[in-house]
């Protein structure tokens, strides 16, 4: 735990010298924001977990006060509670309700399956690792739909952006100063950090820079004021800096993917941004970036390099796994209590991993989510009124394109750290597509409407009436 400790003292280190005092004001806050959530506003314990989310590390440091680890479930559960008393539902309706519903039922099916598959007792216990791992990525739906029940107009919005800003922002601080006096002249495996993610290891920090800085650039292509365009840019840049200084090829991956989406749909100047940078990469990144990128292969006899080659033969005994139980897999969360190449215990692939533990029903459920999620935001991105509401909806699908890119190399998907920002979106998402929807001009009726309605939509319309005089 001292790495730990360390990365999280970086953090508080923008404590201007009162570090030793953040855990107490974290501590104090979060049991404030708790009662206000409960007896005032829910929307305060959004506001308290947010830039909290990706700071794993920083986290660790309320684990010595009372139920300090539970803070998240803890600041949830002053939502819900906020929510009940004043009578609002915590499952307000989203486009995502049936699908999760449905997801969260067959995992959890998946999951007391997995228990016959381990020779181990149902998921019941409070103590069974495998109940809390499930536990812990349904927060993550969760997350979607407390948010879609308490961020209700665009200025509350704003204000979770800024939040998301700052979790950014301290994160990119904790790994800068961590990184920035290494020498970077060479590649080595000493030179990776995974600054304040925790246990995501540097992989899941490269892809958190790599989707939050894509939403970053979404939000800049349809901000207006100048100052806060230029804070985007500004941001979106350092944390692609720290991408760059992670030597996650994943990472790289998943944000020259986004980039590219982003051109495709939005920004055209980013696609000549990448055509020139595919042709001058080497001479503008640290050596060790180029040599990290060019040892996928060996020049000399084309064999991949050890990471990769880890990888491959986990993926083709995952296969082998696969083909023992198609349909409904080995069960949820199992892939990590047995053995596997190597001696790993993940597949580095999230849709092997899901293909292994719940065969192709739930693969299929998975890709259906993914799919889901992208589109909800893609379609708002191109419907949207509101230019802040659009920008949210191509936020969230470049979001999900960088996470679906990186998961391909390893589980980016369950961590919260990495991903929690996606499912806050995504309840952002919901909530516009309602003021989408109530901001929607009305649609005149000329049988429903008296002669003084009809003589004002004749003013206001004349070519639509003049057609339905046509018509009749």
């Amino acid at each position: 735990m001292d790495y730990q400790r360390k990365g999280a003292a970086t953090v508080f280190e923008l404590g201007l010298g009162l570090s030793s005092y953040v855990p107490y004001v974290m501590y104090g806050a979060g049991i404030v924001a708790f009662l206000l959530s409960v007896f005032w506003r829910p929307i305060v314990g959004i506001y308290y977990l947010v830039p909290l989310i990706p700071l794993q590390e920083a986290r660790y440091h309320l684990n010595v006060f009372p139920l300090g680890k539970s803070v998240v479930d803890i600041m949830l559960l002053g939502v819900v509670l906020g929510l009940l008393v004043r009578g609002q539902s915590i499952f307000p309706k989203t486009p995502w309700n049936f699908l999760l519903c449905v997801y969260a039922m067959f995992t959890f099916a998946s999951l007391c399956q997995g228990s016959f598959s381990l020779h181990v007792p149902l998921p019941f216990s409070p103590d069974d690792v495998r109940l809390a791992a499930w536990k812990n990525y349904m927060v993550m739906p969760m997350i979607l739909s407390l948010v879609a029940a308490t961020v209700k107009e665009p200025r509350e919005m704003k204000i979770v952006i800024a939040l998301m800003c700052l979790g950014t922002l301290l994160l990119d601080r904790s790994f800068w100063t961590t990184v920035s006096g290494r020498d970077f002249s060479s590649f080595s495996y000493d030179l990776q950090d995974n600054g304040s993610m925790g246990y995501a290891g540097v992989n899941g920090l490269a892809t958190f820079e790599a989707q939050v800085s894509v939403f970053l650039l979404a939000l800049t292509a349809f901000e207006r004021r100048r100052l806060l365009q230029l804070g985007y840019i500004a941001l979106a840049i350092f944390s692609a800096r720290c991408l760059m200084y992670s030597l996650s090829r994943e990472g790289y991956l998943a944000f020259l993917g986004g980039c590219l989406f982003l051109g495709l749909v939005k920004q055209r100047k980013l696609l000549v941004l990448l055509a020139v940078f595919a042709c001058t990469w080497s001479s503008l990144v640290p050596t060790a970036v180029e040599q990290r990128v060019n040892m996928t292969y060996d020049k000399n006899d084309g064999r991949l390099d050890h990471s990769s080659q880890v990888r491959v033969d986990l993926w083709e005994e995952g296969l082998q796994l696969f083909s023992e139980n198609p349909t409904l897999g080995l069960g949820f969360g199992t892939y990590a209590h047995t053995n596997h190449a190597h001696g790993y215990s993940d597949s580095h692939n999230i849709y092997m991993k899901v293909l292994v533990e719940t065969g192709i029903v739930g693969l299929l459920l998975f890709l259906c989510l993914l799919a889901k999620t992208f589109w909800t935001g893609y379609e708002l991105f191109r419907h949207a009124q509101d230019p802040f509401l659009g920008s949210l909806g191509l936020g969230l699908a470049g979001w999900l394109l960088c996470s679906g890119i990186a998961s391909f190399f390893g589980d980016r998907w369950t961590f919260l750290q990495i991903n929690g920002y996606m499912w806050v979106l995504g309840g952002m998402v919901s909530q516009a597509w309602v003021l989408q929807r109530s901001a929607a001009p009305p649609q005149y009726n000329m049988f429903e409407r008296n002669s003084t309605d009809a003589k004002e939509a004749l003013e206001l319309e004349p070519a639509a009436v003049l057609s339905t005089s046509t018509c009749c």
